[in-house]
């Protein structure tokens, strides 16, 4: 922590300076009145505002998001509560082209168009990356309490850096929380539902002096088992246990200076979810694994290791810091610094049998320390710039420790290890130049040098079977006598043949950019197109490697990408319509393949796939036909593919030619609808009914599109109604969940030797929710 901020000690030196050049400044003028801010860029008081209008600030000023040449999703806070999205992997339900994927031991795999990254080593970075007021949450892991408390959510998709905070190739999710008020406000809600689930949050905010604000947010979620062992009646698993918690401070120092604090943690104790047994993929499985029934078929069925507690303990806290000064109302700096940490404690079943063929714990910690500073400006009325620097020091400790007493590898247990040091530094600036009266040029521009070094190694539990198997392959390749004690690392040197610990350094460095124009055809009709190229970081994996080769490294990737749409308000701005044609041109995507070990057969490693594509389009219509009626429909069509002679292993070690292959997890089709009615029924109350449904169509999680490994396609449907005060300050309704019960799964894990497991989706659940606010 200390050498972080000493590297980063430039970037707030600019800024005291700054603030304190600023101080004195506003002392000096301090009977002057400041003028006014200048309104946001939202309709006119006196024109109504159109469906889908929502105010945003994904470029740093506030402005409707149909008024953005840009693919951007906005959803209110209230939005998200009435459809009963309560985490980022529930947006799968309101955002077309958004995926969520179960990774095998819990870790959130986000995808946007296509582009995203199934990966549970804690040090690799996502191509989707999320945020909360701008505040990156580097690592996916760390998302559980992002949506917790919040004033809206912006999704922005394709690649983006040129604006703030860290680089990615599928884009962004920026969750703006809900802000401290001047005013004494309060609310809370409250769900009950199938399960013996309970989910319940409040908030309280409020002036704390004249100049000081604050809000503080709670969420406790809790529900029993849901999964039923198919060989022990009365044995169940997948409970949840999340308590979430956040506390914002809004100081006005004076008219020009302002710091806004938010410290924010959760904690997981959850019964982690068991993987449903679907077949075998090694030829040296034993024969209780072989023989064994599927245990796939029924949500709610499924196996693990008998007298075996599986759990998550985790836990992460974040501190934050946003400092905002206005030297004039055109020129404004700000200065973001954040420091955050996640404990990670996990002992996952990953086979789905009631053998111990492939249970896997996973402990480790991150540490990241982040600061920004970008000064924002314009240039007469038609020119808006911003320039800006970003530093981030991280440093993770992962462990994987594999527990295959009944399996075809050659031990009962291991350890492996990885240690990543990591420096990023990046630059970064933005124009927006209106050329026109209906026409702006939009350009931006990052620069980005990341400096990673890696320790590696997998250790002998302390047995000594893992360590007589490896040091026999060691004297047999190296033509000398090795000896490995037990409990040592067993790693064998690509050059030497001999165990030694791996030790590596990726430093590498890219120039991302941004360039397009927007036409305002008519009045709320926008035509745009763009390119874009963005980055995603290269990454070490942390898996059990007997060779040195396993462990090199994925390099970085890049998207370039070339989109054209439009924007069009429609009948008197009772429809909404959206919709964009995009091609990415995708080189080094990352991927977990496979290698054929020598020892243990058939392994993962990450690798990168030298040259592929995306070609897709997405259509989102919003509209209220009557008042009260609204509807929200969208589709997004992706096409994925591998270009190029591409070959790799499929999970069951057969070498085959990939190249045409699709993208694993990545459906061609993705749907998403919502309607909902409300009005009065009294003079006190409305009465409101709703409904949503999302479908996506067929994929695999695999390279080599094995049957295996099919996730099939899905629709799920959720239905709502209730009632609620005139002034909405008591709030009743009841939901069902997956309505249709549909069986599905998200992914097909192969993450041990023998067998491949999939993760079902929740089946059919129901509750009632109560909510009270006071203001």
């Amino acid at each position: 922590m200390q050498k972080a901020v000493k590297q980063a000690s430039w970037m707030n030196t600019c800024a005291v300076t700054a603030l304190l050049l600023g101080a004195s400044s506003a002392s000096a003028r301090a009977e002057e009145t400041a003028p006014a801010a200048p309104p946001a860029a939202a309709p006119a008081a006196e024109e109504p505002a159109g469906v889908g209008d929502i105010v945003v600030t994904a470029r740093k000023k506030q402005e409707s998001s149909n008024s953005i040449g840009m693919s951007i999703n906005a959803l209110t806070g209230d939005t998200l509560a009435k459809q009963g999205i309560l985490n980022t992997a529930d947006l799968v339900k309101a955002v077309p082209g958004f995926n969520y994927t179960r990774s095998t031991y819990g870790t959130p795999v986000y995808t946007l168009r296509g582009v995203g990254f199934n990966e549970t080593t804690l040090a690799a970075a996502p191509p989707v990356s999320v945020y909360v007021d701008e505040v990156p949450l580097p690592y996916s892991v760390m998302a559980q309490g992002a949506a917790l408390d919040v004033q809206r959510v912006e999704v922005l998709k394709g690649p983006q850096g040129t604006l703030f905070g860290q680089n990615s190739t599928g884009g962004a999710i920026n969750y703006i929380a809900a802000k401290p008020t001047k005013t004494l406000q309060a609310g809370a809600d409250a769900s009950f539902g199938r399960f013996d689930s309970f989910t319940g949050s409040a908030f309280l905010s409020g002036p704390i002096t004249d100049t000081l604000r604050g809000r503080i947010a709670i969420r406790r979620e809790s529900s029993g088992p849901w999964q039923q062992s198919a060989t022990r009646p009365g044995d169940r698993t997948g409970g949840t246990d999340r308590t979430q918690g956040r506390i914002l401070l809004d100081w006005d120092a004076n008219d020009k200076l302002t710091f806004e604090l938010n410290a924010n943690g959760w904690i997981d104790r959850s019964t982690p979810q068991a993987g449903q047994y679907v077949g075998v993929i090694s030829t040296r499985a034993p024969a209780n694994v072989a023989g064994a029934a599927t245990t796939a078929g029924n949500a709610q069925s499924a196996d693990w290791d008998p007298n075996t507690r599986f759990y998550t303990h985790d836990n992460f806290y974040q501190i934050a810091l946003r400092t905002n000064y206005d030297f004039t109302d055109d020129l404004k700096l700000t200065s973001i610094t954040a420091y955050q940490k996640l404990h990670r404690d996990t002992l996952t079943d990953a086979d789905g049998l009631a053998v111990n063929n492939f249970t896997a714990g996973n402990k480790g910690y991150i540490k990241s320390f982040s600061q920004e500073l970008r000064l924002a400006g314009k240039y007469g009325d038609h020119v808006n710039w911003m320039v800006g620097g970003n530093y981030q020091n991280d440093a993770t400790y992962d462990t994987f420790s594999p527990q295959a007493s009944s399996s075809s590898f050659p031990f009962k247990a291991a350890t492996a290890m990885g240690h990543n040091q990591v420096n990023t530094y990046s630059a970064f600036a933005n124009v927006d130049w209106q050329v026109l009266p209906k026409v702006t040029l939009t350009g931006g521009v990052r620069y980005s040098y990341q400096f990673r070094d890696y320790v590696g190694c997998l250790f002998d539990s302390g047995a000594g079977d893992l360590a007589a198997v490896v040091a026999s392959a060691s004297t047999r390749l190296s033509g000398s006598t090795t000896t490995i004690a037990p409990g040592s690392c067993v790693t064998i040197s690509s050059t030497t043949y001999k165990p030694s610990y791996y030790q590596d350094s990726l430093n590498q460095g890219n120039v991302s950019w941004k360039a397009g124009v927007n036409w305002e055809v008519a009045p709320h009709k926008l035509l745009y197109a763009t390119i874009s190229k963005g980055y995603k970081n290269g990454v070490f994996i942390t898996t059990g490697a007997t060779f040195a080769a396993q462990l090199a490294p994925a390099t970085q990737e890049s998207v370039l990408a070339y989109e054209a749409g439009f924007k069009l308000s429609l009948l008197d701005r009772k429809v909404q319509l959206n919709g964009a044609a995009f091609y990415y041109d995708y080189r080094n995507k990352q991927i977990r393949g496979r290698v054929i070990d020598a020892v243990l057969g058939g392994l993962n490693r990450l690798i990168n796939i030298p040259k592929s594509r995306i070609a897709g389009a997405e259509l989102q219509l919003v509209t209220e036909p009557v008042k009260g009626l609204t509807i929200n429909a969208g589709a997004t069509y992706i096409g994925s593919k591998i270009l190029g002679d591409f070959s790799n292993f499929t999970p069951t070690g057969t070498a085959m030619l990939m190249s045409g292959e699709a993208f694993p997890l990545t459906p061609k089709w993705q749907l998403t609808g919502d309607i909902g009615y409300d009005r009065p029924i009294s003079q006190t109350f409305n009465g409101f009914i709703g409904a949503s449904a999302t479908y996506q169509s067929a994929t695999n999680s695999a390279l080599g599109a094995q049957s295996l490994f099919a996730v099939n396609a899905y629709t799920l449907v959720d239905l709502r109604a209730g009632v609620h005060t005139a002034d909405d300050k008591w709030r009743f309704s009841a939901f069902v969940h997956n309505l249709n019960n549909a069986y599905y799964w998200t992914n097909v894990s192969y993450a041990g030797p023998d067998v491949a497991a999939r993760f079902a989706g929740m089946p059919r659940t129901y509750g009632i929710t109560a909510g009270w606010r006071f203001q």
